[in-house]
């Protein structure tokens, strides 16, 4: 069973994947890039890129999971003190999550910081559950809303941002809802300057860099998954001057925060200065087209339901009864593993000519944004170029073997200990799981063969991540230290 600590396992892999510029995941490689800077204080357009081109909003989402919220509290529905009861549905959500088990409550105070910090998607349900029954209905809830707040282009199918190809929404969609935030709910939007927070013993940090780079930001949402790349808005105010800004599409977080700095920058001095904020961004939402429409739908896979549906197979319970499926590949749209890849790509001394990745090309660390062709003359060198990277770093894979029903089909080193970092429904996503171990371990793997196994049972294949060189001592120590870093690993012993 794919547990959150083995989900973890994969989050420093989707950034490792998304910095590279060769390596990059392939639906980061298709997000596509938006922004837009708008002066809060009249809403006119000071700074705009396709603002009003279909995007997904990743966790951008949760910012109408807060509106809604917090029309539950003006409303007196709720109060900070509440408790939110989490549902077995809503703690297995893939990460990022805060790790509420299911039955126990969360407070509504600290649904929100969990939210705005770190992005918890296992809250997002949570809340979503509390107010409407259902994550469906919820739903349905915040694509009213955000109808009635001018965001003609934006549709909502979950509460967190997790992959759904028809969650859509735009730069200028998402500029207004940061507008109507901080407009309608003075008093709870400086919840979104929030730097961390302290949850148990736990102390959670934001997303959010740019409330420590950029002078005068206090909000408000950092957001990623594959489909989108990497998104943010930013509300950044000097003096009697507000600006709100949204990049969506970003090759990287870097990248991301840096064109966005760079275009405030330009921007600021255009803004009017004022005491009031506009309602809603300058101009009209164009209608969506069938053609918009349809492309929506038959965007990236849901890859999490694809999961679940394996999962239904092999136990025979519906997706909402069973735990979370092994090899949840929803994992590799997770934030925060996203950010882990990448400071671990830039760690002085890391020796890459020793990670072994299957056709990953690290051929450099990029500051680009997905689309560079989109991007605007006068931003285009915003991020630096990183050193080279190796390129060759290929697997090595065993040879096809037996093909009968519930044979292994790629055979484990018998002659030494390995390690299995668990099974999953593709051999990419066992591949990269092997590819984050040794990111996270370079030094005691670096000498280690990473391999796949493929099982066959029934109709049903799954590819298992191992490592083999060790001994026993070792591969317990391996074991061991995967395991602090809350990464699920189990030692096999030599067959025979």
């Amino acid at each position: 069973m794919l547990l959150t600590a083995l989900r973890r396992l994969m989050v420093s892999l989707a950034l490792v994947l998304a910095v590279s510029a060769g390596g990059i995941d392939p639906a980061v490689a298709r997000a596509k890039f938006s922004a837009l800077a708008v002066d809060a204080r009249t809403g006119d357009i000071l700074f705009s890129s396709d603002a009003d081109g279909l995007r997904h909003p990743a966790s951008l989402t949760k910012v109408m999971t807060l509106y809604v919220l917090f029309q539950e509290m003006k409303a007196g529905r709720l109060t900070l003190d509440s408790r939110i009861t989490v549902s077995r549905y809503a703690a297995g959500r893939p990460p990022t999550k805060l790790g509420v088990k299911a039955g126990q409550t969360v407070s509504v105070g600290d649904a929100i910081k969990a939210l705005i910090t770190l992005s918890a998607n296992d809250v997002a349900v949570a809340v979503g559950e509390h107010i409407e029954g259902s994550e469906s209905a919820f739903a349905r809830r915040m694509t009213e809303t955000a109808r009635t707040l001018g965001m003609s282009r934006t549709t909502f199918r979950n509460a967190s941002g997790l992959p759904d190809p028809k969650q859509v929404t735009t730069a200028r969609d998402m500029a207004t809802l940061s507008l109507r935030v901080q407009r309608d709910f003075p008093q709870y939007y400086p919840y979104f300057r929030t730097n961390s927070f302290q949850f148990g013993k736990r102390t959670i940090r934001t997303h959010n860099r740019l409330l420590r780079r950029f002078e005068g930001t206090d909000g408000i949402k950092t957001g990623y998954i594959r489909a989108s790349g990497f998104n943010l808005t930013t509300s950044t105010r000097r003096g009697d001057k507000r600006i709100i800004g949204v990049v969506m599409g970003g090759r990287t977080g870097r990248a991301r925060d840096n064109y966005m700095i760079a275009m405030l920058s330009k921007a600021f001095p255009k803004c009017t200065s004022g005491a009031t904020l506009a309602s809603a961004v300058e101009g009209t939402s164009p209608r969506l087209t069938e053609t918009e429409v349809k492309v929506a739908e038959t965007a990236e896979p849901d890859q999490e339901a694809i999961a679940k549906r394996v999962k239904t197979r092999r136990t025979g319970k519906a997706p909402d009864q069973a735990a979370q499926p092994e090899g949840d590949t929803a994992g590799f749209d997770n934030e925060e593993l996203a950010e882990q890849a990448e400071t671990a790509a830039n760690l002085p001394g890391t020796t890459y000519a020793t990670v072994n990745a299957d056709q990953a090309d690290l051929a450099r660390v990029s500051g680009e944004v997905a689309n560079p062709d989109s991007q605007p003359q006068q931003l285009a060198s915003v991020a630096p170029v990183g050193a080279s990277l190796p390129a060759d770093l290929p697997f090595k894979v065993k040879k096809p073997g037996d093909t009968a029903g519930g044979k292994v089909i790629v055979a484990s080193v018998s002659s030494s200990w390995n390690i299995q970092l668990g099974a999953y429904p593709t051999k990419k996503a066992a591949q990269d799981a092997l590819y984050v171990a040794r990111k996270l371990g370079p030094y005691m793997f670096s000498d280690k063969q990473a391999f796949t196994v493929e099982v066959k049972k029934g109709e049903e294949t799954m590819f298992r991540a191992r490592m083999s060189g060790f001994n026993a001592k070792t591969a317990k120590r391996a074991c061991k230290m995967l395991s602090r870093k809350k990464l699920d690993c189990s030692t096999l012993a030599p067959e025979g």
